[in-house]
């Protein structure tokens, strides 16, 4: 069992050390972007192989713990903007490891996500970090679990609640990607 792994890590490292990075043309970003995307998909895969019972919750919780770890790992780049830029990524990444260790955990929280980021805000503000960071991650569980990230969210520009939402919103792409991909009923 091993959903991600380090070499899967180093990988994404090398494509953006070998990538040419420019804050005014977004479209080099995509490979962080991209990054994102695959790390969400490999923990919504766990999250299906404990739901279908091809794992047991125990084992899906360990295996995010390790791609949790892998997270941990010190990279750095060159460019100190590149360093900068991943960084925030494994802070959203970081979020996506703990919303899916609440889906996996049925840990489903009943407040609205719009909701959940306020409270996120708010604790932000009052410098309990640890408790905005669990509610955002509250907040990804709900989208892992098909609710949809609302367009008009509002987060201040300049905290640690906007990069956890740029975690929580890769899971939503990923999750609008899988809709899209998935076979309609008519097509089966």
């Amino acid at each position: 069992m091993n959903y991600y792994s380090e070499t899967r890590f180093n990988n994404w490292v090398n494509k953006i050390r070998e990538a040419n990075v420019d804050l005014e043309d977004a479209d080099s970003l995509v490979v962080f972007d991209q990054m994102m995307e695959d790390f969400v998909v490999a923990c919504f895969n766990v999250i299906r192989a404990a739901k279908e019972r091809e794992i047991t919750k125990k084992d899906a919780l360990a295996e995010l713990e390790r791609m949790e770890e892998i997270l941990n790992t010190k990279v750095s780049f060159d460019d100190p903007f590149k360093s900068d830029f991943f960084d925030f990524v494994k802070e959203g990444l970081k979020v996506v490891v703990k919303s899916a260790k609440y889906c996996v955990e049925g840990k489903i929280s009943k407040k609205s996500i719009n909701a959940l980021i306020k409270e996120a805000v708010a604790k932000e503000r009052k410098g309990d970090f640890e408790g905005a960071f669990d509610t955002i991650a509250r907040a990804g569980a709900k989208v892992f679990k098909g609710e949809k990230l609302p367009e008009n969210v509002e987060v201040p520009e300049d905290g640690m609640v906007l990069n956890w939402v740029d975690g929580i919103d890769a899971i939503n792409t990923v999750m609008l990607l899988m809709e899209i991909d998935s076979p309609s009923d008519e097509e089966i």
